[in-house]
């Protein structure tokens, strides 16, 4: 028997067939296959959309209880080059306000810029955040219901080159970074069903490790990528919340 449409949620993936299939328990597998696999631990039943493949494939708000949207290693800087990425974030909006909406990483951007905020590149002292970050609530994200239980100060684990850089009247920042040289927005709200999450708490340590090591040539100049890899050894996490409280929150 189908679950209640609440239960329903569509993921919208965004990572190009080109991404490298990552280990995940033993096995290796795409972002949206362990998306899935996460989504479901959770009770949710997750229904799989590519508009990158296929330009209309988003959605029915009319069929779903809600909408999560994955992370990639394209960059939204590059929408304007990619008609599904600008057709995602007109979705965006049209979804705000109907059905929960949840970005991660990539998604966390794109929802971001739907609601006005300005995509940057990391440089500097910061060429990006890989592994895990220390990130801390701000004094609005007390009573929001993703980050609202969460530790006033916590580790997340990260894998991005781009982040949000600037604030806008149509969210509310929930957590910053505890590095005062990292000006990314790491979680926000707007209105009170649609959230962003710059971090992957549908990860593993042993994905974001895979992610490392795909990548090292490019990651060896910016940054210690064997103290990454270290990082990585976290058996608790206080992360992974959010993802869950998502989930209680389309099923109320």
């Amino acid at each position: 028997m189908p679950r209640p449409i609440k239960r329903r949620v569509a993921f919208i993936s965004c990572e190009p067939d080109s991404q490298e299939p990552l280990s995940f328990r033993g096995k290796l597998k795409t972002i949206r296959e362990i998306s899935s696999i996460r989504l479901r631990e959770l009770g949710l039943e997750p229904t799989i959309h590519r508009p990158l493949k296929d330009i209309s494939d988003f959605p029915d708000l009319g069929k779903t209880g809600g909408i999560v949207i994955g992370g990639s290693r394209l960059s939204l800087h590059d929408r304007e080059k990619n008609d599904w990425m600008k057709k995602l974030i007109d979705f965006i909006q049209t979804a705000h306000g109907k059905v929960p909406v949840l970005g991660l990483c990539f998604g966390h951007q794109a929802v971001g810029i739907a609601f006005g905020s300005k995509l940057k590149k990391f440089n500097g002292n910061i060429g990006c955040e890989v592994g895990f970050s220390e990130v801390v609530r701000t004094a609005e994200s007390k009573q929001d219901y993703l980050i609202g239980g969460s530790p006033e100060i916590f580790d997340a684990l990260f894998s991005h080159f781009d982040y949000l850089a600037t604030e806008s009247p149509h969210f509310t920042v929930l957590l910053r970074s505890t590095n005062p040289e990292n000006h990314s927005i790491q979680a926000f709200r707007a209105g009170d069903s649609t959230w962003g999450l710059q971090f992957h708490p549908e990860y593993t340590t042993g994905v974001v490790r895979d992610l490392v090591r795909a990548r090292q040539k490019i990651l060896d100049p910016i940054i210690d990528v064997d103290l990454a890899l270290f990082g990585l050894c976290r058996i608790h996490r206080a992360d992974t919340a959010p993802l869950r409280n998502f989930a209680n929150f389309m099923s109320r």
